[in-house]
């Protein structure tokens, strides 16, 4: 006997191929919509898309009362919302940034007693594989899946790398959510023919009919439609129908991460489409994991500051939906993005400013200078932290060129800059003034044993400011050697003398395709860069090679979209390679100013014959096998497989880990018999969506133009190099996109933490004074030992994502293959 569910839903995309402001005002107008016709009857209940930032979106432009009339609903279980606060991008966001929107969104749906317990993903350009592990660890037991995820089942049973799981609901059919029908005419006959098409599905005789599509609402007579229609049918809720199969067990499970395109677009071109949001948004995640979490655990949490930490998590959410992060969206809403990552990073740096100006005063009045520099470790991992900052002197104290100790024993250093200068100093409890200072920026590494400050002494003394020798030659430190060949660079491996040819080389080839989908013209054309000049600077304390390329590519497609125009357009590349003292990380800067449309540049490192890649998503590590068999055309409704994978922070590939912020597509290509690694620095493209694409056999999105997304505009990626050094490729995958945190202040003193090993470190968060949380995850498919040794005595105890206690721990403790592991630290300091 069938029974049928119809889902009155809509999914609402916060902004698309129209603005903000425009959809929410639509949203305005369907909430009214839905709330009368629940007023009527018509409506038996309604499911806002598994996210409650339409509800803030909603109660900034209404009036009080019409809010409460809405959350009246909610709270008689009439409108469902969460567990999401938005519904974000899986690949490209941190895991951190997955657990802040879900504890956003969890709370506003409990606040409002709203069920929750459903992980509600049905327009996801894929999954990540420990989403199931997520899941459990917050409670929620279901899951809804639709593109990347394929099941002969409709009902399974979702497991993540470390055996978690989740029952899942996989949309079987191509259309997935975007259901319809109901308000045609022959609403009836569509009925059957949908349900018969899900039967060789639907296991447990309650079929799912999801009522709504993107930015629609259903029509306003469905009581009556439903009543006309001869079935088991009626309106419910995503909680009325997981209850309603609570007791069927799926006999079909689905593993890890879901990326198959077989049924529906995952639409992978996402991954590099507008790489300039996906640089901003690792940015502002890296400094709320900085600043929001470890400065103000390490500092001693403020409650107070708990509803400005979740305003700044939501600014930085705002940017994650998938029509947004994937840069898929109209240029308005990008430009609008943009700002948002200032507002969001600007609010961050005025907070670790007025944290450090509280625990480490820095005056400016009175006859002394500040003569101490501390250096905040934020990562609790043994090693030697590369540091650059600006000292200032007081122009009347200073003599001409100032050195650096710590402990009592000189540091090497290179001062980058002296510059004498007017400066604007200000602080809420001082008089605004400018005052004469000499500012030095400085360049130098000092050895740390984890989590924690560090105090170096300021001595002025009387001396010229040394510069740094200006060379054409290689740069080298105990580590590597870098040089310059006519094929890129050569980079030696000094331990082992192994030599790599054909490092960091520059290829364009056309790109045909939309902000969706990567596509080559019928007749590529692939260029490399030229390297006019380099130019090479030895100090101290660290060594630079300034590299500058030309790359000379077509202006565009021609007319046709098959091949290039015959406008060629010179675009300059300038590289900062830079080696540090004592650190075996090769650190790459490079601008690029786009001068061209409709092509992909990428940087590629020659790794010899490559067969498996690892790269990671949120809290895992995945291996890859290297696709040779690459296949360009679709048939109709069809996407090819691509090569191009995601990375959210690092790709290893042989001897090679690239490590890199915001470039999170990579490629294995093969060059004259030999394999690179390729990162995609941009892929300019004109167009929201074609239908004319070679990969990808229909639209995926209205067919706007968007000049926006051909990247006419210079940009700066930052990314690394490490080379046989598995330890160290650990602690810089960890370490390369957190910055040390400096404050020049006078008597202080350095202050331990807390050190790791073992694991891989992701967070620290106040939760209250005195207590704190550390989460880790364990890549590998083996046991791994962890031990996290404190300065102080503390409370160790294993908890959930949700703050739940599993057991108290000591302070070295296991950790199960691929778990995701959350530590309460209790200080007992008072």
């Amino acid at each position: 006997m069938k029974q049928v569910h119809v889902l009155n839903h809509t999914h609402w995309d916060r902004e698309w191929y129209e603005s903000f402001e425009s959809f929410r005002f639509k949203l305005t107008e369907g909430l009214r919509y839905v709330v009368d016709r629940l007023q009527t009857g018509q409506f038996d209940n309604f499911f806002l898309d598994g996210q409650t930032i339409v509800l803030d979106d909603y109660r900034e432009v209404v009036s009080a009362d019409e809010y409460e009339q809405l959350v009246e609903w909610i709270r008689a279980g009439k409108i469902e919302v969460g567990p999401w606060y938005l519904l974000a991008d899986e690949f490209l966001v941190a895991g951190e940034s997955l657990i802040q929107n879900l504890k956003i969104g969890t709370k506003m749906a409990r606040e409002l007693g709203s069920k929750h317990d459903i992980g509600y993903l049905p327009d996801t350009f894929g999954h990540i594989g420990q989403m199931p592990q997520i899941l459990e660890q917050f409670g929620i037991g279901h899951a809804i899946l639709w593109r990347g995820a394929v099941s002969d089942s409709f009902e399974n049973t979702w497991i993540a790398p470390n055996g978690s799981h989740v029952k899942t609901f996989v949309l079987p059919l191509f259309e997935g959510y975007y259901q319809t029908f109901l308000k045609h005419e022959a609403f009836q006959k569509e009925m059957d023919d949908y349900l018969t098409r899900n039967e060789p599905f639907v296991k447990s005789g309650h079929y799912l009919v999801m009522n709504g599509a993107d930015h629609t609402f259903t029509v306003p007579d469905i009581k009556d439609r439903l009543d006309a229609i001869n079935l088991p049918i009626r309106q419910s809720l995503m909680s009325d129908y997981s209850d309603a199969v609570a007791t069927h067990r799926p006999t079909a499970s689905i593993h890890g991460e879901q990326r198959d395109p077989s049924k529906i677009f995952i639409l992978p071109g996402v991954l590099s489409t507008r790489t300039y949001l996906k640089r901003d948004n690792q940015l502002v995640e890296d400094e709320a994991l900085n600043t929001l979490g470890f400065l103000n655990a390490f500092l001693g949490t403020e409650t107070r500051n708990d509803s400005f930490r979740e305003y700044v998590w939501k600014l930085i959410l705002q940017n994650q939906p998938h029509d947004s992060i994937c840069g898929c969206s109209i240029d308005a809403v990008h430009d609008e993005m943009e700002t948002r990552s200032a507002r969001a990073l600007a609010a961050m740096r005025q907070f670790e400013q007025t944290q450090l100006d509280k625990h480490y005063p820095a005056p400016y009045f009175g006859e002394g200078y500040n003569d101490q520099l501390v250096v905040i470790s934020t990562v609790p991992i043994e090693r030697t932290l590369p540091v650059e900052t600006t000292i200032r002197i007081p122009k009347r104290l200073d003599l001409g060129q100032i050195r650096l100790s710590m402990n009592g024993r000189p540091i090497e250093i290179d001062v980058l800059r002296r510059e004498e200068k007017e400066v604007f100093l200000r602080h809420i409890l001082a008089e605004p003034h400018y005052d004469e200072y000499v500012e030095y920026d400085v360049v130098f590494s000092i050895p740390v044993e984890g989590a924690g400050a560090y105090v170096c002494e300021i001595e002025r003394i009387e001396a010229e400011v040394a510069r740094p020798d200006r060379i054409d030659d290689a740069i080298e430190n105990a580590f590597v050697k870098v040089e310059v060949d006519d094929q890129g660079l050569t980079i030696t491996d000094v331990e082992t003398g192994t030599r790599y040819p054909g490092q960091h080389v520059f290829y364009s080839s056309l790109d045909a395709g939309d902000t969706y989908n990567y596509s080559p013209p019928r007749e590529d054309r692939l260029t490399k860069a030229t390297l006019r000049h380099a130019t090479v600077e030895r100090g101290q304390a660290h060594q630079t090679m300034r590299l500058e390329y030309a790359l000379t590519v077509p202006a565009s497609l021609d007319d046709s979209r098959q091949t290039g125009s015959g406008q060629m357009v010179t675009m300059p590349i300038t590289t900062t390679v830079t080696l540090y003292e004592h650190d075996p990380l090769i650190r790459f800067k490079t601008t690029v100013d786009n001068k061209a449309q409709d092509h992909k540049l990428r940087v590629a490192f020659d790794v010899g014959t490559c067969e498996v890649t690892t790269a990671d998503t949120a809290f895992d590590w995945n291996e890859r096998k290297t696709m040779r068999d690459k296949r360009f055309d679709a048939g109709k409704n069809e996407e090819c497989v691509m090569a191009q994978a995601p990375t959210y922070s690092f790709v290893q590939a042989n001897a090679h880990t690239l490590v890199h912020r915001g470039l999170q597509e990579y490629e294995v290509s093969t060059y004259d018999g030999r394999d690179v690694v390729e990162l995609t620095m941009l892929r300019a493209v004109g167009w929201l969506s074609r239908r004319d694409l070679r990969t990808r056999g229909n639209g995926a999105g209205p067919g706007f133009e968007v000049p926006g997304a051909q990247c006419l505009r210079t940009d700066t990626f930052e990314y690394g190099l490490v080379l046989n050094r598995e330890n160290e490729s650990a602690t810089h995958i960890t370490s390369f996109r957190r910055r040390p945190i400096v404050q020049q202040t006078r008597a202080t003193a350095p202050k331990h933490w807390f050190t790791m090993t073992g694991g891989v470190f992701s967070s620290v968060t106040g939760i209250e004074p005195n207590v704190s949380e550390i989460r880790l995850f364990n890549p590998t498919t083996e046991r791994v030992s962890v031990t996290m040794t404190f300065a102080q005595q503390v409370t160790l105890e294993r908890v959930t994502l949700t703050g739940d206690i599993i057991e108290r721990v000591g302070e070295t403790f296991t950790v199960r293959p691929k778990d995701i592991v959350t530590i309460r630290v209790t200080s007992e300091e008072k």
